[in-house]
């Protein structure tokens, strides 16, 4: 052993820690690389699923934007159409109020030519009868029978001149 050294003791030191490392390599390394590895693929699928929930949240977003572009114009066009239904509504009451005034009017022209005519007739009736009095009372004032037939004859003459 020149210089006092042993080398079976070396490899002896050497075998134990290879032994030694091998164990650990086996015992601590093999599984905390296999938990990284796990870990790690985990961690890239969460991000996966996260990539894929916001690509499906921006087409939600982008469909829900769609349907309320198409709410949006269905409203103005339901809006348009009200307008023109109460625009038509609003024509046709003004027709049926125009058609009833109309109406009205002319029952109200009817009555009062009808209440007129029969003004007409009672103020002659009366106008009739104050004249037939009249003369009676000439007659009885007078006693004269040319004086109530001189008034006779003038009111046929008034008459049938059109002296109504």
């Amino acid at each position: 052993m020149p210089l006092g050294i042993d080398f079976m003791q070396i490899f002896l030191h050497l075998f134990n820690v290879v032994v030694l490392f091998g164990g650990l390599y086996i015992l601590l390394y093999a599984p905390v690389k296999k938990f990284m590895q796990q870990r790690e693929d985990h961690y890239k699928e969460m991000e996966e699923q996260a990539k894929a929930a916001l690509q499906d949240a921006e087409d939600m977003k982008h469909s829900y934007e769609e349907k309320l572009r198409n709410v949006q114009d269905e409203i103005a066009a339901q809006k348009k159409k009200a307008a023109t239904d109460l625009e038509r509504e609003r024509q046709a009451g003004t027709r049926d109020v125009r058609e009833e005034a109309a109406k009205i009017i002319a029952d109200a022209k009817r009555d009062a030519e009808k209440k007129r005519s029969a003004i007409l007739d009672d103020a002659k009736s009366e106008i009739s009868k104050m004249i037939v009095e009249a003369a009676e009372k000439l007659m009885l004032e007078g006693g004269e029978g040319s004086v109530y037939d001189a008034f006779l004859d003038d009111v046929e003459r008034s008459t049938v001149n059109g002296g109504e």
